[in-house]
């Protein structure tokens, strides 16, 4: 596959949002989001404390869609202002991961449920038989109704040895049937 930079930049509209490729220029604004508590009160010990930890999300990032032809986006509105980063990066299980991290500023608006719609058929145009997959926290049910509308399903529930807050369950969510080792893997990376 050719390298990003070599391609044209893929940009996918939805009906208020504009999703294009993760680039260097990005990682400012990405590092604003990954660094605010608020995006963290779910799992306080995911916070990005360094811009070096951002800037490596965003490498990672472009290294993938450069790797498999898709990875997650840049998220703004209609007209350019930041929302976030979301879509779907494919992992070392063979399964797509579906996730988000936007600005405080745009919750609640439904962006979330956008971005998923659009990285779930994305997905399915890019590695149709692969499963489209989801890990969240069980304090965490607006992402989860997130997945459930994006039409994914809750395929397993419980801890691991993952930093989790009290009290807290982890849950993995799929799209299509997973293989034994594909599921072997969400759970121990949940």
């Amino acid at each position: 596959m050719a390298h990003q930079l070599l391609t044209p930049q893929q940009e996918i509209r939805t009906d208020r949002l504009v999703l294009t490729p993760l680039t260097p220029a990005d990682i400012d604004d990405a590092h604003a989001v990954f660094s605010d508590a608020r995006t963290w009160e779910h799992l306080p010990a995911g916070r990005h404390t360094d811009r070096a930890t951002t800037v490596d999300l965003v490498q990672r990032k472009i290294g993938g869609r450069a790797r498999h032809g898709l990875a997650s986006w840049t998220v703004r509105t209609a007209d350019g202002a930041y929302v976030g980063i979301g879509g779907v990066d494919m992992t070392a299980a063979g399964v797509w991961n579906l996730g988000y991290r936007l600005d405080p500023a745009a919750w609640g608006k439904g962006f979330a449920s956008e971005v998923a719609a659009a990285a779930v058929d994305q997905a399915h145009r890019t590695a149709p038989s692969a499963p489209v997959t989801g890990r969240v926290l069980t304090n965490n049910p607006a992402s989860a109704a997130v997945l459930r509308k994006a039409g994914l399903s809750l395929v397993w529930q419980g801890t691991t040895s993952a930093v989790t807050p009290d009290g807290v369950l982890r849950q993995v969510w799929t799209d299509h049937e997973l293989t034994d080792d594909q599921f072997a893997w969400l759970v121990r990376n949940a």
